[in-house]
């Protein structure tokens, strides 16, 4: 089972035996090399879980998406330019299945409540509760506005460099070291209360 947190600096786009350059391995899979394929795999498995986390909330889900972003490499991989970085093009390609299955989910949900009887809806006190013990076991991650929540998780959670997290979100480095600075200052103004509520 793959752990959510992660010492910095283990997971990387350079994965793999590092004696083949991406482009020898790229080029390596386009000519039917399953050897390269399968380490091109090997370079890119764990990053890609990590973002595909961020659009599901169990890792069988997020593995799900990650297999299906392989598989359309697979089918697109003759095309692409081994020149080209691959990182832009594969992590583009997770995020649209990501974000399409993460439509799909939404339909199925609305569709579901929508059915469900009224009086099975939580009360008030439930979801209170809920959302208590939610934010202790969760550090307020979900509390945190998308991008912010995406952007710590990554780089303070999963070890990933800021560029790394750039690459795969398709935003700037500026643009994540940002985030993880609001990030961190919405963190540690949301745990305050709890930790005077167990000092006193």
């Amino acid at each position: 089972m793959v752990s959510r947190k992660r010492k910095k600096g283990l997971i990387g786009f350079d994965m793999g035996s590092g004696e083949l350059s991406e482009r020898d391995v790229i080029r390596g899979a386009q000519a039917g090399d399953e050897r390269m394929y399968r380490e091109l795999v090997t370079r890119y498995v764990r990053p890609a879980l990590a973002v595909a986390w961020e659009f599901t909330d169990a890792l069988d889900d997020a593995e799900d998406l990650v297999q299906e972003a392989f598989r359309r490499v697979v089918n697109a991989l003759q095309r692409f330019d081994a020149d080209r970085p691959f990182a832009p093009w594969f992590f583009t390609i997770l995020r649209n299945v990501a974000r399409t299955a993460a439509g799909q989910r939404a339909v199925r949900l609305q569709a579901a409540l929508e059915e469900s009887l009224p009086d099975e809806a939580p009360t008030p006190e439930d979801l209170v509760e809920y959302l208590e013990l939610q934010a202790r076991v969760d550090l307020e991650l979900e509390s945190l506005p998308d991008m912010q929540r995406a952007c710590f998780r990554l780089c303070v959670l999963e070890g990933l460099s800021s560029v790394e997290v750039a690459v795969a979100l398709g935003v700037s480095d500026a643009t994540v070291r940002t985030h993880v600075y609001r990030g961190r200052q919405a963190m540690r103004k949301a745990m305050l209360p709890f930790v005077e509520e167990e000092e006193t």
